[in-house]
């Protein structure tokens, strides 16, 4: 059962993103998600290898369930925030917004520790917050560069 909710959730999340007005240029969502695969990719493996402060179960279907959560709907979460975040004017409402989907992202992360997915060992729900700004606050760093080159080379306005 919960197998199938996440992968409809992810199928769900993934036809919205492709049918939804994009903000940016094909190549800023393409590195985009090239640099949210990476991070993702590493924050995980860091953070159940590495340190040893999570443990993902040995169950199939619930470990298919976290690699969907780490390949797919934790890199476009992010990838509609930031087509999203153009649209704001105010400083204030691209805050509310960034509040909003850290919120969001950890609420997914909660789901898999409330079903077993995940299990924290000397963690904390808060430090998964923290760690969804930091890491949007390193790819904003990153499409920031990113912009700068491709203006560099007369492809970006």
């Amino acid at each position: 059962m919960k197998l199938t909710l996440i992968i409809d959730a992810a199928i769900m999340l993934l036809v919205s993103y492709f049918i939804m007005k994009k903000r940016l240029q094909v190549f800023e969502n393409i590195f985009i998600l090239m640099i949210l695969e990476f991070l993702v990719t590493s924050y995980c493996a860091i953070l159940y290898i590495n340190l040893d402060v999570w443990t993902v179960t040995n169950k199939t279907a619930l470990f298919i369930i976290f690699r969907v959560y780490e390949a797919i709907i934790y890199p476009f979460i992010w990838m509609g925030y930031f087509n999203l975040l153009p649209i704001f004017k105010s400083r204030f409402f691209k805050w509310i917004l960034t509040g909003l989907f850290a919120g969001i992202q950890s609420g997914v992360e909660r789901w898999l520790v409330e079903w077993d997915v995940i299990t924290y060992k000397g963690w904390h729900f808060w430090f998964s917050f923290l760690l969804q700004i930091l890491i949007v606050s390193m790819v904003h760093l990153a499409l920031t560069w990113y912009r700068n080159l491709l203006r560099k080379e007369g492809i970006h306005e």
